[in-house]
This record gives C-alpha cells, structure tokens and sequence, in this order.
C-alpha cells in the first residue's frame, strides 16, 4: 500500500474531484412518436354512454353488482401464481436497489494473518501474525456509481409497474371468463329448449308421416337438424367447462368451484370518461410507464458504461496489530497504520470500453423503440375496446327488436293454432325460430359484456 502524508493526500484528491467537471451530464433521449392531440373519428367517445365515468384505480369490476364475481377476482388477486412471481420479482429489484446503493458507501472489513518461516537458509525461523481492520472507499467523482443506483431505482419502479399491469390484467380475465360463463349458461338453456322442441317437432312430423301427410324427407331433415343442435349443445357445455378450469387457474385453485352460480344480471360495459384525453390514457397505463422507466434506466446504464472512460480513485486505509517472533523471542505487539490513494486510467483496452458502449447505445435504442411501441399499442388497445363495444351496443339494441318481432310471431303461431287455422309443426317451427333469435341474442350480449371489461382494461391505471 502506498503511503502519502495527510497534504499530499489531499491535494490529491483535490486534483481528482476537479476532473470530475468533464463528466457529460445522462439525458433520456426524448420519443420520437408523440401521442395525437385527439382520438380517431372511429373512437365514440362522444356517445351518451361514454360520459359513465370509469374510475382509474379500485374494483371497477363491483360495478357489475355481482358478490360472486366480487369474490372471485379478490381470490385472484390474493393468489394467483402469476401475482406471486410478480411480488417476488419486485423484492429482488428492490434489493438490486440496496445493493447498488451500497456501492456508495466507505467498505470496511477484518483482516487476519500469521506466517512461520525464513527468507533463506542463514536467516532464523520469524513468526508474524497480525490482526485489524482494513478500509476503502471510491468517491463517486464522475457519477457512475450514482447512475448505477438510479437504474437499480428504476429497475425497482419498472417492476411495480409490471405488477401493477398484471393485477389489471388478471382481474379483467377473471372477470371476462365469468360473464362468457355466464352467457354460456343461459344459451345452453336456450340451446336444450331448442332441442326439445324439435324432438316434439320431430314426433309430429313422424305421425303426419304415418298417416300420409308428409314424406320422408321432412323426418330426414329434422333429424339432421337434430343432430346439429346436440353438436351446439355439446360445444357450449365443453366451453364452460374450459373456462372454468380457466378461472380455477386464474383464482390459484386446483380444481374449479362447484358451487359458482352465475346468476347474477351482467353489467352492459362502461366506455371511458368524458374528456380523457390520448396523453391522459398513455400517464395512466402502467404497460407504458413500465416501458418508460425501462428507457431511463437503458439511458442510465449508458452513461455508467461511458463513465468507464474517466479516470477512477480509490482511497484505502488499514490498521493492525502486529507481533513479531524471531528465534523464540517475541517482540511487543506493534501498531501498523497505512493509508494511501491510487489512481487507474484505462489507457488501452483492446477496444472493449468503446464495444461495451456501442452495445448500451444499442440497447437504450431498443428500449426506446419498446417504448413508441407500447404506446402506439395503448391507444390502439382503448380505441379498438371502444368501438367493439360501441358495435355490441348496436348489434344488441338490433337483436333486441328481433327478438321482440319473434316473440309476437310465436304468440300470433299458438292463437292461430288454438283457432285451427295452422297446424303444430307451424307453431313448433315459429318457436324454434324465437329461440334462435333468443340465442343470437345472448351471443350479442356476451360479447357486450367482455367488451365493456376490455374497455375497463384499456383505461384502468391501477387495481
């Protein structure tokens, strides 16, 4: 260890902390791609239902005003895997941020040591052991260990963010899965009323047969239908069975809830709030904020790798107590205390700094064009939510007449049959045509339903 005297030390490092005025300042490079000013004409977010106001954080799913619903995304939310991984990965990026800061800090450490032996063979067996306390510090002259510390910090943050995301992200899939759960339930009922009137339908059909009032063919034809609407009822009862074995894994539960009842009334969908603006949604998200604390961070290791350029001190200061023994006398323990500063320059490296450098450039260049992209992805998300359900909305309101015109068809087929005017397979044949528009009509309003959760996705910040 090299020994300087206390002024020589400090002029020293006086001459060092001046270099550190050369040290370019890290900015994060600002995106290219800015958020428009509006939405698109094809966004309706003029629409009377676009003034419901969608609250930004808490359980926008209550608003379906479902208990059962409630549950099961605070079961999600409480333990699935995913959040569990979420977590942790938050703790480590918050110990990444302890860690880096302790780079900052003066180190200080034991030491210990004993050796027996000679030099050469003339000289006499010396005993040397010592003990003490050893200590170093960097001073952070041209801010590398600082840029270190802040992108640990936003290593942290981008973590939260991530977690954040994901709780969004499980409670609109918990809650789609329910309400197409639900909408499946109601169109399988739909579906065995429509095969049960054509089994009715299928045995008029056989008398009318027997008697000689139809032919074959009209049988033939309402067994193929049959057929058909045994293959719908099967494809409806395996699609609620997948999405409840979705919903077990997204509530952490190894085998779905027998007593789930879905039967409460579903919610119509909420679009966004009056007057949130693109840049407003693009603040809120927690996806591309993420992706903006994963920019600053890329730009903060930059400027660590560029600092590897600038010259670097190191202050190092021990003290010991030494004890001496030559030839079985031992000499009084002696304090030992040294102190010093070196200086490291890189001078020629191969060209390892400059590729190190190149590579950080490159990187930072990737977080930016992630960056661009989540946000170009963010309003593409909330404006294709807003005009699907604004298409649900339409289809609905459509279906709805349908079903009412079917409806007084099947009631105007059942007075006339009462009045001997049409026959049964003609009433059978209307209601069956009501059940189908029944059933349309239940498709239209699932898709109603997980198109207003999709909206409640696009433009919640936070769960």
């Amino acid at each position: 260890m090299s020994c300087f005297s206390p002024a020589r030390l400090a002029l020293a490092t006086a001459a060092l902390v001046a270099l550190a005025g050369c040290a370019a300042p890290v900015t994060t490079p600002a995106a290219a791609w800015q958020a428009p000013a509006a939405w698109s004409a094809d966004a309706p977010l003029a629409a009377p239902t676009a003034q419901a106001a969608v609250p930004a954080t808490g359980a926008w799913w209550a608003s379906a005003g479902s208990a059962e619903l409630n549950a099961l995304v605070e079961a999600a939310l409480r333990s699935n895997r995913d959040l569990h991984i979420a977590a942790a990965r938050v703790l480590q990026a918050r110990a990444g941020v302890d860690a880096a800061d302790a780079q900052q800090m003066p180190q200080l450490g034991l030491a210990a040591s004993a050796q027996r032996g000679r030099d050469a063979s003339a000289s006499p067996k010396a005993s040397v052991s010592s003990a003490g306390l050893r200590a170093g510090w960097e001073p952070d002259l041209f801010g590398a260990q600082g840029l270190a510390s802040r992108a640990a910090t936003l290593d942290a943050q981008g973590a939260e963010l991530a977690q954040r995301a994901m709780r969004v992200a499980i409670a609109a899939d918990v809650s789609t899965a329910w309400f197409e759960i639900q909408a499946l339930r109601r169109r399988e009922a739909v579906a065995r009323d429509a095969l049960a009137t054509l089994e009715h339908q299928i045995e008029v059909a056989r008398r009318r047969f027997g008697v000689g009032q139809s032919s074959a063919l009209d049988v033939d034809r309402l067994l193929a239908e049959r057929g058909q609407e045994r293959a719908a009822l099967v494809q409806l009862q395996g699609a609620q069975r997948a999405r409840l074995r979705q919903l077990a894994v997204l509530t952490g539960a190894a085998q779905p809830d027998p007593a789930l009842a879905f039967a409460d009334a579903g919610a119509s969908g909420i679009a966004a709030p009056a007057g949130l603006l693109p840049a407003e949604l693009l603040e809120r998200r927690p996806d591309v904020q993420l992706q903006a604390r994963a920019l600053e961070a890329a730009a903060a290791r930059l400027g660590v790798a560029r600092r590897d350029l600038y010259p670097r001190i190191q202050l190092d200061w021990a003290g010991r107590k030494e004890r001496l023994s030559v030839g079985g006398a031992s000499a009084s323990p002696t304090l030992v205390v040294g102190y010093g500063v070196s200086l490291a320059l890189p001078v020629f490296d191969g060209g390892r700094i400059r590729a190190n450098i190149a590579v950080h450039e490159a990187r930072t260049q990737e977080a930016m064009a992630s960056y661009e992209k989540a946000m170009i992805g963010a309003l593409a998300d909330a404006e294709t939510a807003l005009v699907q359900l604004a298409a649900a909305e339409t289809t609905v309101a459509e279906l709805e007449q349908t079903q009412r015109a079917a409806a007084d068809a099947a009631a105007r087929s059942q007075r006339l049959y009462e009045a001997g005017l049409v026959g049964l397979d003609t009433v059978l044949d209307v209601r069956r045509s009501q059940l189908r528009a029944q059933d349309a009509l239940l498709q239209a309003r699932g898709a109603q339903w997980v198109a207003g959760v999709s909206v409640r996705r696009a433009f919640a910040g936070q769960v």
